[in-house]
């Protein structure tokens, strides 16, 4: 009985195909890295001495175990709660009118570039959704005018 080659599975680079590794069993799902297991078997039972001694650090002044406190305890926030009142988008009009508000809204300093910019994404994305519906709409019914005058022809 031969073994199959690894040969067959390289594409023309030598490189393997994906999908085609040579362990096609692979990691199995789920699976944890050796090192973290270990390691959590070193922490087991020490996690409380180990922060309270970090603390302990942080309080006489060390800048390093200060900072690996507050990011524990604080960490750094990547968005925001925005409050800023828009109109509720259901026509292209109102999506203009959201679009204009965020920009005073930047524009007057109440949310930043950033924050607009991801409002702005989120109003076109529902104004693209109203227009591909109106699209849909009036394909139907031009396909039902046809349908009607198609039938009356006869």
């Amino acid at each position: 009985m031969t073994t199959p080659t690894h040969e067959n599975k390289r594409n023309e680079r030598g490189r393997f195909s994906k999908g085609a590794s040579g362990n096609s069993a692979g990691r199995p799902p789920g699976s944890r890295n050796k090192a973290t297991i270990l390691m959590e078997e070193l922490m087991e039972g020490e996690g409380g001495a180990i922060t309270r001694k970090a603390i302990e650090q942080a309080l006489r002044g060390d800048s390093q175990a200060l900072r690996l406190c507050l990011e524990r305890i604080y960490p750094v926030r990547k968005e925001r709660l925005i409050d800023l009142p828009l109109p509720d988008v259901q026509t292209v009009q109102d999506a203009r009118a959201a679009l204009s508000a965020i920009l005073t809204a930047v524009g007057n300093g109440q949310i930043t570039p950033g924050e607009g910019e991801t409002l702005a994404a989120i109003v076109e994305s529902q104004k693209r959704a109203i227009v591909a519906q109106d699209w849909e709409s009036r394909l139907e019914e031009l396909e039902k005018t046809v349908q009607t005058e198609k039938g009356g022809r006869r």
